[in-house]
Parts: structure tokens; C-alpha cells; sequence
């Protein structure tokens, strides 16, 4: 009596059983776009507050100043991600959605970056 169909099949069956028991990962979700120009518009609102607490961190140090805004803003994009259930990549597409606007964003966005030197304390 040979066998080795049953093994197949039983093989088979365990197979489809781990499948529907242990799914894959589902796809990630995406914003929808009037979700994503308000994310854009709320960051634009967090900025000024963000580079406030960066530059009272490091008076006088631009660059750190930069550094520590671009770390709190990582943080406030994590946490968005977080709170709505989507991937951090969504949160940062409404941000760059939203500095590239043809319409002027409001409060108006800081862009460029410090030089690295010269530091106040270098001597």
C-alpha cells in the first residue's frame, strides 16, 4: 500500500491550516488625501513651537539647533504614525506634500540649514 499520497495531502493540509491561522502582514495603510493635507497643515503648526524648544536647547548653536528640531520632529511624525495607524514613510509624504505646496503654507516654513562651523565654543 503506498503512501505517499496521503503524506502529500496531509502535508497539504497543514500547510493550508498555518496559513489561515498565521496570515501574512497586511498591506500598510495609506492616508487619504484630506487626511494627508491635514496632517501636512498641522505640522506646519508644530514647527514653530518644535524650533522654539530647539533653540532655547542650544542658544546660540544653529546647527544643534537644527539637529535637535529635526530629532523632535522625527519624534511628532513617529507619534502621528502611531496615533493613526500608518506607516512613519505617510506621515513624512504629508509633510513634504505640504512644503511643496503652490499655495504659501502658514506659518511660513524654515528652509535651508546651518553650516556645521563655526560653533560659538571652537576656539
Amino acid at each position: 500500500m503506498n503512501r505517499l499520497p496521503l503524506l502529500i495531502i496531509a502535508v497539504a493540509l497543514l500547510v493550508a491550516m498555518g496559513r489561515v491561522m498565521f496570515p501574512g502582514e497586511s498591506p500598510p495603510r495609506a492616508l487619504a488625501e484630506a487626511d494627508r493635507q491635514a496632517l501636512g497643515r498641522l505640522a506646519a503648526q508644530a514647527e514653530p513651537g518644535l524650533r522654539l524648544e530647539a533653540r532655547r536647547n542650544f542658544p546660540g548653536d544653529a546647527w544643534s539647533q537644527d539637529d535637535d528640531y529635526a530629532a523632535r520632529e522625527r519624534k511628532w511624525a513617529m507619534e502621528q504614525a502611531a496615533r493613526r495607524g500608518v506607516q512613519p514613510s505617510e506621515v513624512f509624504r504629508a509633510v513634504d506634500q505640504e512644503l511643496r505646496a503652490s499655495a504659501p503654507v502658514a506659518p511660513p516654513r524654515q528652509a535651508g540649514a546651518a553650516p556645521c562651523k563655526p560653533r560659538p565654543f571652537y576656539d
